[in-house]
């Protein structure tokens, strides 16, 4: 019998001995621990373009793959970032025409520095200066969506002059560091002016706003995934970049209290309200921090030992499915095929000491997946490519019997006889929230069948107040009821009154209440919800207390795969493994199916062309003030 997430030892014989337990990370690292763990110069975090010995041991497969990528983006000249394109976002709401070649641009200037590093081809060299120098000399390494200066003045384009720190200046600012750290004799060789040009922007540009102001929202009202994620590259910035030793503490003193701000808002069981696709830029990027204090100081500054870091690393696999797919509650696609993730997922393995994430960080770097992708972040790659102990391969998936209960988040995921069972309670202001108490996710096979949609294509509405007319975000397309024709709110308030488990290792039991999530006026008392997943079966039973007889009840299945329908029985055909049996009451419920196109490219790169919906309505003689109903799945 497998043992549950709660039931492994975590072993740190490998690490330094901490004093006692500490609660935050500034106990861990204060301020004279950085300034005697810095009174060395960092050494180098990874090796420089002329260490041929280094870079010849890059495998061979990651070798064809770089050389490949980098190949492939230079066929076409660099990209132009039209201000016009810029302005697209505050006229239009658009994202994606500024975005695209943004993101192409510090995608290509970080395959041509490893291609450089590889072979010592001087054509990757001029790539490579000619990356440096347009991203230098962009107006803005602020996406439109994240210029709040621009927006405080109503302006579609920014001024030189703003500098707000959002995710991407701060990744931008990383990637020119690595790319002067991997490049730097030979970047002197072709022209002195280039190194002197990019430290100065990078410092800027990244740096001085980060040291100056600390009133980003980042740091003090919305507290999530972008604190960790800026953070690990204002400190590769601080780390690889020529910067006077108090410059660097101070940097590293501020980088620790704004650490602790993200992990003090973190529950204590670890759980990632964004999500298993945010919390690779959440838990994975306090990975990249704790990686980087760790390393550029020889491992005098080991945040790893902080008692939630462990928690956090764990939460990621138990997330997971199989192969690509994983539980893609709130905002993300339910496959995630970014294998750089493996970086800080192996770091959070090995330094909590804990044999399951180190398993997941090999098999995601074995299942393959694009090595330097769209938001690739240089650092992660450099540590795969030079990670042996990743090219191990295992186990795709969780083993039955892998069963994980995060009491404070309210998540759920367990295995048996082939099935996954994810289900959630939580609240619907939870961090790139969906109005989803009480949603659940089945998968066969490893494949989800009972799914979450997961979220399109980011634009202006997606973060407004118009947040909620999106489907994607609405209860209506999640796997719950609708009630009096009343679907969940957004908000706080609406929120589950407490969610409780049962685990056992052949039988799991999950029960909360939804009835705050919903409206006044759907006349809800107590709507009691049961997820039980008992051998090969899975029954969703809903029990209900209201204030009067409903006028209407509905239950919504989102499904993947082709339906057929007899009475009392559905049936979600697989193209590959066993289909899904989802069995229901005929006499109280009819049923009907709705397809739902997916227009939207996000969308359809996980799913395909469509989706189904599958509306189970109350006939009259389930139309009471209380009652209870049941909804069974089962492979066939």
């Amino acid at each position: 019998m497998s043992r549950t997430i709660a039931e492994r030892m975590i072993v740190a014989a490998d690490l330094p001995e901490t004093p006692t337990p500490a609660t935050r990370l500034a106990d861990l690292l204060p301020p004279g621990a950085v300034a005697a763990a810095l009174s060395d110069p960092p050494p180098r975090l990874a090796p420089a373009a002329g260490d041929h010995d280094r870079w010849a041991q890059v495998s061979v497969a990651d070798r064809a793959e770089i050389l490949a990528t980098a190949t492939e983006l230079t066929e076409r000249p660099w990209p132009i970032l039209l201000a016009s394109e810029y302005a697209r976002f505050h006229q239009e709401g658009n994202r994606v025409g500024y975005e695209e070649p943004y993101f192409e641009r510090r995608t290509r200037l970080t395959a041509v520095t490893l291609a450089a590093a590889l072979t010592g081809d001087q054509r990757w060299l001029t790539e490579a200066v000619d990356g440096i120098n347009l991203i230098c000399d962009e107006l803005a390494w602020t996406v439109p969506a994240h210029a709040w200066k621009n927006r405080e003045r109503n302006s579609p384009v920014p001024s030189p002059d703003d500098c707000d720190l959002d995710l991407f200046a701060a990744e931008t600012g990383a990637v020119l560091a690595w790319t002067d750290h991997v490049l730097g004799d030979a970047l002197d060789g072709y022209a002195s002016t280039i190194r002197p040009r990019l430290r100065a922007e990078v410092n800027r540009r990244v740096l001085e706003p980060y040291r100056t102001r600390r009133d980003w929202h980042w740091l003090t009202t919305s507290i999530n995934n972008w604190n960790p994620w800026i953070h690990s590259n204002v400190l590769a910035c601080a780390f690889l970049l020529n910067l006077a030793p108090e410059t660097r503490a101070e940097i590293v003193n501020l980088t620790v209290e704004g650490l602790d701000l993200f992990l003090d808002t973190y529950p204590m069981d670890g759980g990632c309200d964004e999500g298993a696709s945010y919390w690779g830029r959440a838990g994975g990027s306090l990975g990249d921090c704790l990686a980087l204090l760790h390393d550029a100081t020889r491992g005098r500054l080991n945040g790893f030992a902080h008692p939630k870091v462990a928690p956090i690393a764990r939460y990621f696999p138990a997330a997971h499915i199989a192969d690509d797919w994983y539980v893609n509650f709130a905002d993300g696609p339910a496959r995630l095929r970014e294998r750089s993730l493996a970086a800080p997922v192996y770091r959070l393995g090995r330094h909590t000491g804990d044999d399951l994430v180190l398993r997941h960080a090999a098999m995601i770097n074995a299942r393959g997946g694009r090595l330097i992708g769209r938001l690739a972040s240089f650092g992660r790659v450099l540590q795969v490519i030079f990670t042996p102990e990743l090219r191990e391969t295992g186990p795709d998936r969780p083993a039955d019997g892998d069963h994980f209960w995060f009491p404070d988040t309210e998540v759920i995921t367990a295995r048996l006889a082939g099935l996954t069972l994810a289900a959630k309670g939580g609240h619907n202001a939870e961090s790139h929230n969906h109005n989803d108490v009480g949603n659940v996710v089945v998968a066969v096979d490893g494949v989800p069948r009972v799914v979450d949609i997961g979220v399109g294509t980011y634009t202006r509405q997606t973060f407004s107040r118009d947040r909620y007319q999106i489907f994607t975000m609405q209860s209506e397309f999640h796997n719950l009821p609708v009630i009096n024709g009343y679907g969940q709110l957004p908000g706080h308030d609406h929120r589950s009154r407490g969610m409780s488990a049962d685990v056992a290792a052949d039988r799991v039991r999950a029960s909360l209440d939804l009835a705050d999530a919903y409206p006044a006026e759907a006349g809800l008392e107590s709507w009691n919800r049961e997820v039980t997943l008992d051998g090969s079966t899975v029954v969703i039973n809903d029990r209900w207390q209201l204030d009067r007889a409903p006028e209407s009840l509905a239950w919504h299945l989102i499904v993947n795969g082709q339906v057929t329908q007899q009475a009392g029985t559905v049936v979600i055909k697989a193209d590959e493994g066993r289909d899904l049996i989802i069995e229901y009451p005929a006499d109280l419920l009819a049923f009907t199916a709705q397809a739902i196109a997916l227009t939207d490219p996000k969308l359809s790169e996980a799913w395909g062309p469509e989706l189904t919906r599958l509306i189970f309505t109350a006939e009259p003689a389930l139309l009471a003030a209380t009652g209870n109903l049941s909804l069974t799945a089962r492979p066939a």
